[in-house]
């Protein structure tokens, strides 16, 4: 696929419906729950360092870039403990740009993010709740372009969407749980990547024991 051919509605929703159609029942109620999940953790991240649920999930937004899931909430709850603390900011298993705007997002708000990318606008709306949200990251790509393309520009990133939203309206689910089942099946199907991460299970050292009870309270 082209990019000529990613206004190819039509071919994307059904990619999209063929990926989920191969989700099996875990699979299916692991990308229901999975925004839902990852609310309840920002919430308690929230909570237990009095800071405002969407700075705390605009943080996670950018500390998640190439970090595992399991270390990026890590890394999410020592930077909202240490700008809370008026601290200096911590290290994290990121890029340093994203370090820096998850500072910037803990200590000045959505104020910040006022220009940032569509896809953490989703994600952080997704997490925070919103059904309709549609994260369109490098995995929700390669399912809608059957593998040919990894990533969009910000003004393919609406039409992408657009199918995702039709998709799931044709199969009974929210937009974000579409999402999420399908991102799940990719992964676990290696589209376009053999790769796991060997990180994606385990604590990096140091990781707070609230953190440890917020995954094993979900069961994630």
């Amino acid at each position: 696929m082209t990019r000529a051919n990613i206004a190819d509605h039509g071919d994307m929703v059904a990619a999209i419906v063929e990926t989920y159609g191969r989700a099996d029942t875990s699979q299916q109620a692991g990308g229901r729950a999975w925004y839902g999940t990852a609310g309840r953790m920002v919430r308690s991240i929230a909570a237990d360092t009095r800071t405002d649920a969407e700075r705390v999930a605009l943080a996670l937004a950018a500390l998640s870039p190439r970090n595992p899931w399991r270390w990026n909430v890590a890394d999410a709850y020592a930077f909202a403990v240490a700008a809370r603390a008026d601290g200096a900011m911590p290290g994290a298993t990121t890029f340093r740009v994203n370090r820096e705007r998850a500072w910037s997002a803990l200590r000045d708000g959505a104020a910040a993010w006022t220009s940032r990318a569509p896809k953490v606008r989703a994600f952080v709306a997704a997490i925070l709740g919103d059904h309709g949200a549609v994260v369109v990251d490098t995995w929700a790509v390669r399912v809608a372009t059957r593998g040919a393309l990894a990533e969009v520009r910000d003004a393919e990133y609406g039409p992408v969407a657009a199918a995702y939203r039709d998709a799931a309206a044709m199969v009974g689910e929210t937009p974000a749980a579409i999402q999420a089942i399908t991102w799940i099946v990719a992964q676990s199907e290696g589209l376009a990547s053999n790769r796991r991460g060997r990180h994606d299970e385990t604590f990096k050292r140091g990781t707070p024991p609230a953190v440890v009870a917020m995954f094993a309270e979900t069961g994630v």
